[in-house]
């Protein structure tokens, strides 16, 4: 019986994404990319309730995501397009977070949180990401001068 609803479940996702367009967002992803060196990691916090203007790091580690040079996060894929997404949010605001995978590594969640070792933290609005194409660099480029970007003392150039 459960293999049975797991094959109509997917059989009713199929036909259900089938229905739309690439115009209607769907199949729309926020990219990130990096053009630093080295690897980076980066979390969402809206994915566990928390939601910008709330910068603070959570008390759990939301365990954030590595990647070397791009990563899709697609919002077909966890239910949403980009107007719905931003239906969610308290503002139109998303904020991601990006850290050093060795920080991660060397320190406790709780030494990370309470010192704010993070590379950097991008409050982009709903606009911003138009403008950037749903393609965000790491480090920010020079289109984003005037958005939200808050770099530490330790990773300004």
């Amino acid at each position: 019986m459960k293999k049975i609803l797991v094959y109509c479940s997917l059989i009713n996702f199929l036909l259900y994404t089938s229905c739309f367009s690439e115009d209607d967002n769907l199949s729309r992803s926020l990219r990130l990319y990096n053009t630093s060196e080295t690897s980076i990691s980066y979390s969402m916090l809206w994915q566990i309730g928390i939601f910008y203007p709330d910068t603070v790091l959570p008390i759990k580690n939301p365990n954030p995501i590595k990647f070397e040079k791009e990563r899709n996060v697609g919002f077909g894929e966890l239910g949403f397009n980009e107007n719905d997404l931003f239906t969610i949010f308290p503002t139109d605001t998303l904020s991601i977070f990006f850290f050093n995978p060795d920080t991660l590594a060397k320190y406790d969640w709780e030494i990370i949180k309470n010192e704010y070792k993070i590379l950097a933290r991008y409050d982009l609005s709903h606009k911003d990401l138009k403008q950037l194409n749903w393609s965000v660099p790491y480090p920010p480029s020079e289109t984003m001068k005037y958005m939200k970007v808050y770099l530490p003392e330790c990773c300004r150039k």
